[in-house]
C-alpha cells in the first residue's frame, strides 16, 4: 500500500463485517480502489447487505504499487529527529508504559499495545514522542501500520495540553485547577469520560518494514490546535534506526463518552 484514506461514517462494532472492494483504477504502477466495510443485517450470500438495515462504517481508497520495485529521485533533506526520541534503554528512568485506568473495559484495542510515554513534561509544546510494541510480544508488521498509527495512549490529551490549560470536563466545559491537584493529574481524572472518535484519517507508506517485523516503532505525534471539540494530528513513524516507515494525518473529535457506550450499541445509529 502506497497511501490510504479513510471516513468513518459510522460506529463500527465487534462483529461479522463485508468488505465491498471496486476498481477504480487497475495499472502496472499505481492501482486505485475503493473499499467499503459493512456491518448488521448482513445476508450470508449475494448481495451480502441489506440497504434497510445494514450500514458504511468505514470507507477508504487505497492506492497500491509495488514498493520493493520502485524507483525515482531521491535526495536527503536534512529532516532529523530530537534527541529525546531516541529508543531508550529498558527499563528506564525517563519513560513509563501508559496503564490504563478502570473504566476502559470497553477500550479493547488499546490492550494489544504497550505505550511507553516521557515521564513529565514534553519538550517540546504539542509534540508527543513515544515508543509502540504489541502487548502480545508479536512483532509489529507492514499489515498493522494503519493500526498503530490510529492506536493512542488514552492520557494522550495530557501531553498535548499546555501546563497551564484548565481542566476540561466531560461537557466540554472549563474547570479551574485546584490548589492540591495539579492540572495534568486532574486532565487525568476527566479523561475517562472522553472519548476521540477519528473522523477522517490519511496514511502514507514511505519504507517497508522486514518480512519478519520489528519489536519497537518510534511514533511522534504532533498537534496544532484542539478546539470546538476537534483537534488534528500528524503522526510520524520510524525504526529503531530512525528510517521514516509512515507518515499520517487525522482529524478526531472529542465527545462525552456517553456516545460510546449508549444505549442500543455501536450499529443503531452514528455515534457523531
Amino acid at each position: 500500500m502506497l497511501s490510504a484514506h479513510f471516513e468513518y461514517p459510522g460506529q463500527a462494532g465487534a462483529g461479522i463485517a463485508i468488505m465491498m472492494i471496486e476498481d477504480v483504477k487497475l495499472s502496472r504502477r499505481l492501482s486505485t480502489l475503493h473499499l467499503t466495510l459493512w456491518q448488521g443485517g448482513l445476508l450470508s450470500q449475494a448481495p451480502w447487505i441489506n440497504p434497510a438495515v445494514s450500514r458504511r462504517v468505514v470507507l477508504a481508497y487505497v492506492t497500491y504499487t509495488n514498493l520493493r520495485t520502485l524507483t525515482g529521485l531521491s535526495m536527503p533533506t536534512r529532516y532529523e529527529v530530537t534527541p529525546t526520541s531516541k529508543l531508550p534503554p529498558l527499563p528506564d528512568s525517563k519513560w513509563e508504559l501508559s496503564r490504563l485506568p478502570k473504566g476502559f473495559e470497553l477500550w479493547c484495542s488499546l490492550r494489544n499495545w504497550n505505550f511507553y510515554l516521557p515521564r513529565g513534561e514534553p519538550p517540546f509544546p504539542g509534540v508527543v514522542d513515544i515508543w509502540v510494541r504489541m502487548a502480545s510480544g508479536e512483532r509489529v508488521t507492514q499489515d498493522t501500520l494503519a493500526y498503530v498509527v490510529d492506536s493512542f495512549p488514552w492520557n494522550l490529551h495530557n501531553y498535548f495540553a499546555a501546563p497551564e490549560t484548565p481542566t476540561i470536563s466531560t461537557d466540554g466545559s472549563r474547570e479551574r485547577k485546584s490548589e492540591t491537584q495539579s492540572g495534568q493529574a486532574q486532565r487525568e481524572e476527566q479523561r475517562p469520560g472522553l472519548w476521540s472518535p477519528t473522523v477522517v484519517m490519511n496514511i502514507e507508506t514511505k519504507a517497508l518494514l522486514p518480512d519478519e517485523g520489528v519489536e519497537w516503532l518510534a511514533v511522534r505525534l504532533m498537534t496544532k490546535q484542539i478546539k470546538d471539540g476537534r483537534f488534528d494530528i500528524d503522526i510520524l513513524v520510524r525504526t529503531v534506526e530512525g528510517e521514516i516507515v509512515a507518515l499520517s494525518q487525522q482529524l478526531a473529535m472529542i465527545v462525552s463518552i456517553e456516545r460510546h457506550t449508549k444505549k442500543g450499541g455501536p450499529l443503531t445509529k452514528a455515534a457523531l
